[in-house]
């Protein structure tokens, strides 16, 4: 790893941090937008699949 120039010990920590946490927000954004596609293509198939409703005949008397 190479030096990174901070001003003091205690803002590169800070900084490592954020980055760490920022890395976790990020994946968890990818993972509930994949999510959110496959809800969204799962509602869109449904949509366009006609709607079967079956008549009950006529009962005998």
């Amino acid at each position: 790893m190479g030096t990174e120039g901070f001003s003091s010990y205690e803002s590169s920590i800070f900084i490592k941090l954020i980055e760490k946490v920022g890395k976790w927000i990020a994946y968890a954004l990818i993972i509930f937008g994949l999510l959110s596609l496959w809800v969204y293509s799962r509602e869109k198939k449904e949509k366009q699949q006609p709607d079967v409703t079956t008549e009950q005949p006529a009962q005998r008397r």
